[in-house]
């Protein structure tokens, strides 16, 4: 295993108890996220291609009371007819200035760990004949997300925090010819806490 993997591999296991530890003061968030998923990036006149349905839930946990700084930890399902689906785990760090007292901005970016699973059996070339291959392939991420969201609104002692996101996963080792490959996300999301 590689120092970067091992490290990547600390740092999963080793959060969500950090995580927890802090859940007095602020309280924990849960992150909950649907949306669309394709395989694009917003420049080069590229476009983007076959819509894939995306999940993503997870906890969020703010650093201080006016919660604009936190540490986000989730995992996320991904569809893909084609590609295949995939399983993802993610750690992101984020900052959330509040505008206007109700409008916040958020920028989030962290590293990630994904299983993409091939659309059909994979078979690979050795010695000279086809042999099964691997049903799935792990790749590590870099996702940056951008997110426009409303703070807040309370239902009994609920606290539901909406908003819309755009996340850019790139993807590093899916392929030798396909390597960084960059992953749009378009999300629509809440973030749930107990009222203290």
């Amino acid at each position: 295993m590689k120092i970067f993997e091992k490290l990547l591999l600390a740092l999963f296991l080793g959060a969500p108890g950090w995580l927890f530890a802090q859940q007095e003061n602020p309280p924990l968030q849960y992150d909950v996220a649907v949306g669309l998923h394709s395989y694009y990036i917003p420049a080069m006149d590229a476009r983007w291609n076959g819509p894939e349905p995306v999940v993503f839930a997870g906890v969020h946990q703010p650093f201080n009371q006016k919660q604009n700084l936190g540490l986000t930890l989730r995992l996320g399902y991904s569809r893909g007819q084609y590609q295949g689906d995939a399983l993802q785990a993610q750690l992101l760090f984020g900052l959330a200035p509040v505008l206007a007292q109700h409008l916040e901005l958020g920028f989030k970016l962290g590293v990630g760990y994904q299983f993409s699973f091939y659309p059909s059996a994979p078979i690979r070339w050795d010695e000279g004949q086809w042999v099964p291959g691997k049903a799935a392939k792990g790749v590590f991420q870099v996702p940056a997300q951008f997110s426009l969201g409303y703070r807040s609104i309370h239902v009994g002692r609920l606290e539901w925090q909406p908003y819309l996101a755009y996340q850019l996963q790139v993807l590093f080792g899916y392929s030798p010819d396909l390597s960084p490959l960059p992953v749009s996300n378009a999300l629509l999301g809440f973030k749930i806490s107990s009222l203290q």
